[in-house]
C-alpha cells in the first residue's frame, strides 16, 4: 500500500478501475489546470485595459521566458518520472531523496536563468520581435518576470511532484492560494498606476505565496513524497538519475518554446493585432480546456506509477482512455468557444482589428489546439516512462523540419499572410500528433529503465 500523508490520503492509481483512477487523479488536476490558465486570462484582461501594445508586450516577454525555461520544464518532467516510478514501486525513501534533490536543482537552475535573463534582457527581447513602441513596455514586464523566475517556476514544478506522487489535491491547494493572491494584487497594482510593471509584479508576488505554501506541503509530510533536510546534501547519483532523463527533455521542451518565439516574431511583422488575437485565444482556450488538460495531465503519473508497480499493460490502457476522454472534452469546449467567438473576444478587448482577426481565425486555431492536446497526452506518457529521447526527435521533426518551413511557405510563398502562419500550426502539430501516436504504439517505452 502507498504511504499516507498526515491527514491527506494519496490516490492509489496502481489498483482498481482505470476510469475511477483517472477521475480521482484528474479532477484536482482539472481545477489546477484551470487555475494555471486563469492567471494568464486574468492578466490578459487587465493588460488589455492598458491597450493592445501592453498585451502584445507581455505576450512577447512571456514567450521569451518560455524559451529560456526549457531546462526547468525538462527538470520538472524528469523529476516527476523518477518520483512516480519510486512511489509506484513503494520505495518511499528514494522518492523523498529524488524530491529533495529536484528542489535543489530547480532553485539553482531557475535562479541562474533569471540572472541571465536580466543581464541580456534587451538583446533577447529584440531578437524575440520587440521593437519600436513595443520595446519599452516589454522590457518593463520582462525585468520583473526574470527577477521572480524562481517563484514563477517552482510552483508548477512542485505541483508536478505532488501530482506524480498521488497528491493532486495538495497541488490544487497551492494553486488556489496563488490564484487568490493574484486576484487581489493585480487590479490593486494597476489601479495604483504601475501599468505593465504592476501586472508582472502581481504574478511574481502571487507565485511567491504559492511557492512558500508548496514548500511547506512537501516538508511537512502531508504528501506521499516529502523533502527532508537529511537528503539536502548534493546527491550526485540521484541528481544524475534526474538529469539523464532531463537532458534530452531540454531539447524536447526547447524546440516548441523556440518555435513559439520565432512564430511571434513572424506575427509581429503583421502588427500588434495578430499577436494580441493569438494571445487572447491562447488564454481563453487554455481556461476552457482545463478539464481536458487535467485528464491529459494524468498520463505521466499513470504511466510512471504503473510501470513502477510492474503493470505496463495497465499503463498503456490508461493512456488510451485518458486520450479519448481529453479529446472529447476538448472538442466540446472548443466548439463552444467558436460558437461564442465574437462576444468572448469583445469581452477582453475593444480593439476592432484584434476582434475581427480573432473571430476570423478561431476555427483554425481550435483545430491546432485540439492536435496539441492529443500530442500532449502522448508526450506525457512517454516522458512519464522516462523516454525523453523520442519526444525530442519528434519535436525536432514536426517543429523545425515541418512547421517553420511551412510558416514561410504559406505566409510568404503562397501569399496567405497571417492566415498562413495559423494554418502552418495545424500542419506542424498534425505531424507531431501522428508521430507521437506511432511511437507510443511501438510500446518500447514499457521497458524504459530509470
Amino acid at each position: 500500500m502507498q504511504r499516507l500523508g498526515l491527514g491527506d490520503r494519496s490516490v492509489d492509481i496502481t489498483h482498481g478501475r482505470l476510469r475511477d483512477n483517472i477521475w480521482q487523479l484528474g479532477w484536482p488536476l482539472m481545477i489546477s489546470q484551470g487555475l494555471s490558465f486563469f492567471p494568464g486570462l486574468y492578466d490578459g484582461y487587465w493588460l488589455s485595459r492598458l491597450g493592445a501594445h501592453a498585451l502584445a508586450a507581455a505576450t512577447i516577454a512571456i514567450t521569451l521566458r518560455l524559451t529560456l525555461i526549457s531546462v526547468l520544464m525538462a527538470l520538472s518532467g524528469a523529476s516527476a518520472a523518477v518520483i512516480s516510478r519510486y512511489v509506484g514501486a513503494e520505495e518511499h525513501g528514494l522518492a523523498d531523496r529524488a524530491a529533495t534533490q529536484a528542489v535543489i536543482l530547480f532553485v539553482l537552475a531557475s535562479g541562474s536563468l533569471g540572472i541571465l535573463g536580466l543581464i541580456f534582457i534587451e538583446p533577447l527581447l529584440a531578437a524575440a520581435g520587440a521593437s519600436g513602441d513595443l520595446l519599452a513596455p516589454t522590457i518593463a514586464y520582462a525585468r520583473v518576470i526574470f527577477a521572480g523566475l524562481i517563484a514563477l517556476e517552482m510552483v508548477p514544478s512542485m505541483g508536478s511532484m505532488l501530482s506524480s506522487s498521488g497528491n493532486p489535491q495538495l497541488s490544487l491547494q497551492m494553486n488556489l492560494l496563488t490564484l487568490f493572491s493574484l486576484l487581489i494584487l493585480e487590479p490593486l497594482l494597476i489601479w495604483l498606476g504601475w501599468g505593465v510593471t504592476g501586472a508582472a509584479l502581481a504574478l511574481v508576488l502571487a507565485n511567491t505565496a504559492g511557492m512558500i505554501y508548496g514548500l511547506f506541503l512537501l516538508a511537512s509530510g502531508r504528501a506521499a513524497v516529502r523533502i527532508e533536510w537529511r537528503y539536502a546534501r548534493p546527491d550526485p547519483p540521484m541528481m544524475w538519475r534526474i538529469l539523464r532523463i532531463a537532458i534530452p527533455g531540454i531539447v524536447q521542451r526547447g524546440i516548441p518554446n523556440l518555435t513559439n518565439t520565432i512564430l511571434l516574431r513572424f506575427m509581429a511583422g503583421y502588427g500588434a493585432a495578430p499577436v494580441a488575437a493569438f494571445s487572447l485565444f491562447g488564454r481563453q482556450s487554455g481556461l476552457l480546456l482545463a478539464p481536458a488538460g487535467g485528464l491529459a495531465a494524468t498520463a505521466p503519473a499513470m504511466v510512471g506509477q504503473n510501470l513502477g508497480a510492474g503493470q505496463p499493460a495497465r499503463a498503456s490502457r490508461a493512456v488510451r482512455l485518458a486520450a479519448w476522454a481529453a479529446g472529447i472534452s476538448a472538442a466540446v469546449a472548443l466548439g463552444l468557444l467558436m460558437l461564442f467567438a465574437t462576444p468572448v473576444y469583445t469581452a477582453f478587448t475593444s480593439d476592432p482589428a484584434t476582434i475581427a482577426l480573432g473571430v476570423q481565425v478561431i476555427g483554425v486555431l481550435s483545430l491546432y489546439r485540439l492536435l496539441l492536446l492529443l500530442s500532449t497526452v502522448l508526450d506525457g506518457a512517454l516522458t512519464g516512462a522516462g523516454d525523453t529521447v523520442s519526444p525530442m526527435v519528434i519535436n525536432f521533426i514536426s517543429q523545425i523540419v515541418v512547421l517553420l518551413p511551412t510558416v514561410w511557405l504559406l505566409s510568404t510563398g503562397a501569399g496567405w499572410g497571417i492566415h498562413g502562419i495559423f494554418w502552418a500550426l495545424v500542419v506542424g502539430f498534425g505531424v507531431q500528433t501522428l508521430l507521437m501516436a506511432l511511437r507510443f504504439r511501438q510500446g518500447r517505452w514499457q521497458s524504459q529503465r530509470i
